[in-house]
């Protein structure tokens, strides 16, 4: 049973276990969010050449390697029902594959940071924040829900299951070098409503444990991730470690 933030519930039999998940993935393609991905830096400018990736060519790669993945894992616990149940459909990763970005500014992290600076009074920015946002509330699936996704495809795009003012530097001021403006891994505090939902079906205890933090290199981080998310930023280390080379080969930056 998959749950949408509009209230619908679908209960699936057997013959039809994706249909919610590519419902998920059609309506993510076929967003404005994700159209101006097209126009989005990865690493190398865009409009410089037709064969270097933006953010959109980058998505669809790594929803690539994200079916990849999970259909390896399919096969490697075919007979192990404990485990192979919960991996998810191809469908459902590559929706989560493909939303993975939507919300990253133009100007990759550089632009992110600038946004923080500028929103630092408000609440501040975060990409991944921005990518809930988007696809929970400013998507033109809903007036009030966004794409209006299943459950399961809003908690595998949550990288940070933590809000902005948790792990935060409140002492920043406008005086500061722009560099401390690196924001927080996490989501916007405006975004509450929708990470209580998206955790809901979790016993108290579990729903601590997954919002904990921890402090790595002197900052406050989140904790856990879900299954599907692990798969997902897998799939995306994997495409920019080789594409991102591969891109600065061909642009002649790295002999």
């Amino acid at each position: 049973m998959l749950k949408r933030r509009s209230g619908k519930i679908t209960t699936f039999n057997a013959a039809t276990p994706d249909s919610d998940a590519q419902r998920d993935r059609a309506r993510i393609i076929h967003s404005s969010a994700f159209r101006r991905l097209q126009a989005k830096t990865q690493v190398l400018g865009v409009g410089e050449s037709a064969f270097y990736r933006t953010r959109l060519t980058h998505s669809m790669e790594v929803a690539q390697i994200g079916s990849g993945i999970c259909e390896k894992l399919k096969q490697k616990y075919a007979e192990n029902d404990a485990i192979s149940t919960h991996i998810p459909s191809y469908f459902q990763i590559e929706a989560i594959c493909l939303a993975h970005d939507i919300g990253h500014p133009p100007f990759g992290h550089g632009g992110e940071v600038a946004l923080n600076y500028h929103m630092h009074s408000n609440g501040g920015f975060e990409g991944n924040g921005q990518t809930l946002r988007i696809i929970s509330k400013l998507g033109e699936y809903s007036d009030h829900d966004g794409l209006d996704l299943t459950r399961r495809t809003l908690l595998g795009v949550l990288k940070y299951p933590v809000l902005h003012s948790e792990v935060s530097t409140c002492s920043l001021s406008a005086e500061d070098h722009l560099s401390a403006f690196k924001p927080p891994k996490s989501i916007h505090d405006d975004e509450q409503d929708v990470l209580d939902w998206i955790l809901e079906p979790l016993i108290p205890n579990d729903k601590a444990t997954f919002r904990s933090t921890k402090m790595k290199e002197g900052k406050t981080k989140a904790q856990y991730k879900a299954f599907d998310t692990s798969i997902m930023e897998l799939a995306d280390d994997i495409s920019y470690g080789v594409h991102d080379l591969e891109d600065s080969l061909a642009l002649n930056l790295v002999t």
